[in-house]
C-alpha cells in the first residue's frame, strides 16, 4: 500500500511539475509574440486544453496600431512524442480595430533578392485541425467615420486545408455578404489552390492554381513550339498552371450605400450605363525554375491566354468611362515570345477633362481606342512591339503610337508618336484660335518616373489668331517647333524635374493692330527651360523680322524671382527707306525722314514676387535729315534715354543737335539738353528741366537759361536771350529788298506757353553799341514823297540812316500777330548836315503769312511746296 502511495505521490508531483512548466512555457511563448500592450486572463489550464477569458494585444502595421481583442478562447491539443499537436482553436469573438490605414512603403532591394521554391509545401504542423471564430468583427476607418463589419471564419484541415470566411455589414440583410472559400491541397507533394470570392449580386471570382512536377520519361516526346525539337529537360522542371474567371455585375443598392459610407463617389451617368456584366478569363501554364531571381522573365517558358469583355463601360477614376474587348495570347520560351497576339479596343466616353480645357472649347465627347500587336517571329521581352491608336469619332483628335515595351526594365521606347489635332475654335483667356491644326511626330522614352521626347519632324501649328481686348488679328499663323527635346525626371514625386530645348519659327501673315500697318511678321529663335521642385529658369532668344524691313533682336531670361527682356533694333538707314513709317500706323503723316541712321535698344526687368518693374530705353538719331510739315531740318543727332519703374518715368536728352532748320528763315545750329520727370498717375504733369539750349539765328544766337518748369501749371514762361543777331542777315532773309542795313541786336523775349498757344508780352530788343546803318529805298515810297514834303523828309532821312539807338518792344499774340514798337535815333550825314533824327514806328506783321511768303521765295522740295499751295487755296 505504501508503495502504491509513493508511486501515486511521485506521479502527481511530476504532473503538477509538468502543468506548472506548461503554464510558464505558455506565458513565455505569448510574451515572445511581436505585440504590445499584452493582456490576458487564464480561466483554466489542463494537460490537453487551455481556456482564456480574454486575450488583448496591439500590433503595429507600418506605424499604425491594430488593436486585437479575443474573447472566450478555447485551445485543445494532443501529445505526440512529448510535443503538443493542436487540435481545436475556438474563439467566441475576435474584434480587430484599426485606427488608420498604414501608408504603403516602397519595396527595398532586399525584398527583391533571389527567392527559391520551398522544398516542403505542407502547411505548418502547428496549425490546429479545426479553427472556428464564431463572431468576427472588424472596425475600420471609412471616410470621415467608422465602419463595422461582422462575420465568421472556419478553418479545417484533413487531406485538404479549407478556409471559409463570411463578412457583412450588421445593418444589412444576411444575403448581402462577402464570401471567401479557399481550398489548399497537396497532389504528390505539390500544391494546388482553389479560391472562390463572392460579393453578393455583384462579383464572382474563381481562381485555380497548381504547381505540377512532370515526369521526364512520361512527356519526353513533347516538342518545343519554337524549335520543333524534343525538350526533355524542360519537362523535368516544375510547371505552374492556373485559371481565372471573373464576372462583375451592375452595382446593387447595398454596395452603393457601402461605397457612399466610404465616400467613394461614382458618376450617375456610369451607373445608368452599366447594365451588362463585365467578364474576364485567363489561363496560363509556365515552367518554374528552381530559383527565381530578378531576371525571372528571361527564364520564362510557357503559354498564356486572356479574354475580357466589357460591353457596358467601366469607370476609371480621373479618366472617364471605358468599354473594352481584349483578346491576348502568348507563348514563351526562355524569355522569347513566338507567337504573340494582342487585339484590344473599345471606347472612352465622358472624359474627365480639366476645367481649363472645357473653357477653352476642347470638348470631344468620346474617343475610340485600340492596342494591338501580332508577331509570329521570336520576340524579346525587352522589346515587345505594340501599336496604340486613340481617335475621336469626328477624327479631329488622333494619336497613333508605335513603341517597344521592355518588360524586364519596365520602360517603353517610343519609336513613333503621331498627334493630330483639328479644332474649329479654341479660347484661352482673351486669346482665340480659329481653324486650329496641330501636327506632331515624336520619338522618346517612357518609364515609371521618367519621360523623354524628341521631335522627328517639325511640330506644326496653324491657326487664325485674335484677341479682342488687344484689338489684334492674325488671319493666318504658322508656328514650327524644331529640334524639340523634352526631359521629365522623378515623375509623380516632389522632386519632379523638367528640361526642354527647342527651336521655333513663327510666321504671322498680315498681322493687324490699330497701332500697326498690316504686315507679315516672322520670328525665329531658341527656347531653353529647366524646372526643379523649388525653382525654374527659361531663356528665349531670337530675331523678329517684318515685311516692312524692320528687324528686332531680343532675349528673354526668366526664373523663379524675375523676368528680364532685352532687345536691340537693327540699324535703320533712312536713305534705303524709313521702316518705322512703313510699320507704324500712327507715324506722323507730316514727318518725313530722308537720310541718316536710327538705333535703338532697351531692357525691361520684372520682379515676379511683387510685380515691380524697371524699364531702360536708349534711342539714337545719327545725322538724320528730313522735314516736318513745311519745316526742313538737316543733320539731326540725338540720344533719347527713357528710365521708368512702377511709380515714375524719366526722359533725358543729353545732347540734341540740329545743324540747320529752315521754315521761311534759316536757323541753326540748335543744341538742346533737357530732362523730364513725372509720375504715372499724372504723366503729363511732371517737371521739365532745361539744361543747355541755344539756337544759332542770323549769325547770332537765341538761348534759354537753365531752369526747371512745373508742367502741372497752366502756363510757363521761357525767357529767350537774344545775342548778337546780325541785322544784315535778318533783312537779307526778309522777303522785301527795299530795306537793307547792318548792326547787331541783343535783348530778352519772354515766351509764354499756355493752353491757348504761345505769346510774347513786352519783349525787349536793343541795338548793340555803337549802333548801325539802315537804308530804305523804295520806288513806291519815292512816288509818295514827290507830292508830300513830310514824307519826302522821312524818305530822305532813311536813305542812309546811321542809328545809335534802336529799341524795340516785341509782342506776339496766339493768333500769329507780331507787333514791333520801334524807337530809332540817329542821323543821315547827307541830310541837313547830319542833324539828329528820332523815329517812333509801330510795325505789325502776320507771321504765318510772312513765313509762307518766305517759303514761296525759297527753293523747296516738291512735298513742302505742294502743302503750302494747298493751304493757300483753302478758303
Amino acid at each position: 500500500m505504501r508503495r502504491f502511495l509513493r508511486i501515486a505521490s511521485l506521479t502527481l508531483t511530476v504532473l503538477l511539475f509538468l502543468l506548472l512548466a506548461l503554464f510558464f512555457w505558455l506565458q513565455h511563448q505569448i510574451k515572445q509574440l511581436p505585440v504590445q500592450q499584452l493582456d490576458y486572463q487564464i480561466q483554466s489550464i489542463g494537460w490537453k486544453q487551455l481556456q482564456l477569458d480574454y486575450l488583448h494585444f496591439e500590433i503595429m502595421l507600418e506605424q499604425q496600431p491594430l488593436n486585437v481583442q479575443l474573447q472566450d478562447v478555447q485551445l485543445s491539443w494532443l501529445w505526440q512524442n512529448f510535443r503538443p499537436q493542436l487540435q481545436v482553436l475556438e474563439l467566441q469573438q475576435l474584434v480587430m480595430q484599426l485606427a488608420n490605414f498604414p501608408t504603403p512603403t516602397e519595396t527595398t532591394t532586399a525584398d527583391k533578392a533571389q527567392w527559391q521554391l520551398p522544398q516542403d509545401w505542407q502547411w505548418p504542423a502547428w496549425l490546429p485541425q479545426q479553427t472556428r471564430i464564431s463572431q468576427l468583427e472588424m472596425d475600420l476607418p471609412c471616410g470621415g467615420s467608422r465602419c463595422l463589419y461582422a462575420g465568421s471564419l472556419q478553418l479545417t484541415q484533413d487531406d485538404n486545408l479549407t478556409a471559409q470566411l463570411q463578412l457583412q455589414d450588421p445593418s444589412q440583410s444576411m444575403n448581402e455578404q462577402i464570401k471567401v472559400h479557399l481550398v489548399y491541397r497537396l497532389q504528390q507533394e505539390w500544391p494546388e489552390l482553389a479560391l472562390q470570392l463572392s460579393v453578393a449580386d455583384w462579383l464572382e471570382l474563381q481562381f485555380d492554381s497548381a504547381l505540377v512536377q512532370y515526369n521526364s520519361t512520361e512527356d519526353a516526346s513533347t516538342e518545343n513550339v519554337l524549335t520543333g525539337q524534343a525538350t526533355a529537360e524542360i519537362m523535368e522542371q516544375t510547371q505552374w498552371q492556373g485559371e481565372l474567371d471573373l464576372m462583375v455585375q451592375p452595382l446593387p443598392d447595398w454596395l452603393l450605400s457601402q461605397l457612399e459610407r466610404w465616400q467613394l463617389e461614382l458618376p450617375d451617368s456610369w451607373l445608368e450605363q452599366f447594365q451588362q456584366p463585365v467578364s474576364a478569363s485567363s489561363n496560363w501554364q509556365f515552367v518554374v525554375p528552381a530559383e527565381l531571381t530578378q531576371q525571372a522573365w528571361q527564364q520564362l517558358t510557357g503559354d498564356w491566354q486572356l479574354q475580357l469583355s466589357s460591353p457596358s463601360p467601366m469607370y476609371l477614376p480621373t479618366i472617364g468611362l471605358l468599354t473594352a474587348e481584349i483578346q491576348a495570347e502568348a507563348q514563351f520560351h526562355q524569355g522569347q515570345l513566338a507567337p504573340f497576339r494582342l487585339a484590344a479596343g473599345g471606347q472612352l466616353t465622358e472624359l474627365a477633362w480639366p476645367e481649363a480645357l472645357h473653357q477653352s472649347g476642347v470638348k470631344p465627347q468620346s474617343f475610340y481606342w485600340s492596342l494591338s500587336s501580332q508577331q509570329s517571329t521570336a520576340l524579346s521581352l525587352e522589346a515587345l512591339p505594340l501599336q496604340l491608336r486613340l481617335f475621336s469619332a469626328d477624327q479631329h483628335y488622333q494619336l497613333v503610337a508605335a513603341f517597344e515595351l521592355d518588360l524586364l526594365k519596365q520602360h517603353a521606347t517610343i519609336e513613333q508618336l503621331q498627334v493630330k489635332l483639328r479644332q474649329n475654335q479654341l479660347q484661352i483667356d482673351d486669346w482665340k484660335l480659329n481653324a486650329l491644326q496641330l501636327d506632331a511626330e515624336l520619338t522618346g522614352y517612357l518609364s515609371g518616373k521618367a519621360l523623354s521626347l524628341q521631335s522627328k519632324k517639325p511640330i506644326r501649328l496653324q491657326a487664325a489668331l485674335s484677341n479682342a481686348e488687344l484689338e489684334l488679328l492674325v488671319p493666318r499663323l504658322e508656328w514650327l517647333w524644331q529640334e524639340v527635346s523634352l526631359q521629365l525626371a522623378d515623375i509623380g514625386t516632389e522632386q519632379t524635374q523638367l528640361q526642354m530645348n527647342s527651336q521655333h519659327s513663327i510666321h504671322a501673315e498680315q498681322l493687324q493692330h490699330p497701332l500697326l500697318k498690316p504686315l507679315d511678321w516672322h520670328w525665329q529663335g531658341k527656347l531653353s527651360a529647366v524646372q526643379s521642385p523649388h525653382q525654374w529658369q527659361a531663356d528665349i532668344g531670337g530675331m523678329l523680322e517684318l515685311s516692312s524691313g524692320l528687324e528686332l533682336q531680343q532675349k528673354l531670361t526668366a526664373n523663379s524671382t524675375q523676368l528680364q527682356l532685352e532687345w536691340q533694333l537693327a540699324d535703320i538707314f533712312l536713305l534705303a527707306g524709313n521702316t518705322l513709317a512703313t510699320t507704324m500706323a500712327d507715324w506722323p503723316e507730316l514727318l518725313t525722314l530722308q537720310r541718316g541712321r536710327i538705333r535703338h535698344q532697351g531692357q525691361l526687368s520684372l520682379s515676379l514676387s511683387d510685380a515691380s518693374w524697371q524699364l531702360h530705353s536708349d534711342s539714337n538719331l545719327v545725322d538724320v535729315s528730313g522735314f516736318y510739315d513745311t519745316t526742313t531740318f538737316t543733320s539731326l543727332s540725338s540720344q533719347l534715354l527713357l528710365e521708368a519703374d512702377t511709380e515714375q518715368l524719366q526722359i533725358t536728352t543729353p545732347g540734341l543737335k540740329i545743324e540747320q532748320i529752315e521754315q521761311g528763315i534759316v536757323a541753326g545750329p540748335l543744341s538742346v539738353a533737357a530732362q523730364y520727370q513725372a509720375y504715372w498717375d499724372t504723366p503729363l504733369s511732371g517737371r521739365l528741366q532745361l539744361l543747355e539750349n541755344q539756337l544759332g539765328l542770323f549769325n547770332g544766337r537765341v538761348s534759354l537759361p537753365q531752369q526747371s518748369y512745373d508742367l502741372s501749371q497752366s502756363e510757363w514762361t521761357l525767357l529767350l536771350q537774344i545775342e548778337q543777331l546780325d541785322l544784315q542777315q535778318l533783312l537779307t532773309q526778309h522777303p522785301t529788298s527795299d530795306l537793307t542795313g547792318q548792326g547787331l541786336i541783343n535783348g530778352q523775349v519772354p515766351l509764354v506757353l499756355s493752353g491757348k498757344g504761345f505769346e510774347v508780352v513786352q519783349g525787349q530788343l536793343k541795338a548793340a553799341e555803337p549802333g548801325g546803318q539802315l537804308s530804305y529805298r523804295s520806288p513806291q515810297a519815292q512816288g509818295m514823297a514827290a507830292s508830300n514834303p513830310g514824307m519826302k523828309l522821312i524818305i530822305n532821312a532813311l536813305d542812309d540812316f546811321h542809328y545809335t539807338v534802336l529799341d524795340t518792344e516785341v509782342s506776339y499774340t496766339p493768333d500769329g500777330k507780331l507787333i514791333l514798337a520801334l524807337r530809332l535815333q540817329g542821323r543821315n550825314p547827307s541830310l541837313e548836315q547830319g542833324r539828329p533824327v528820332h523815329f517812333n514806328i509801330t510795325l505789325e506783321e502776320d507771321i504765318p503769312a510772312l513765313i509762307t511768303s518766305l517759303q514761296l521765295t525759297n527753293q523747296l522740295n516738291d512735298v513742302i511746296q505742294k502743302r503750302i499751295q494747298q493751304r493757300l487755296q483753302q478758303p
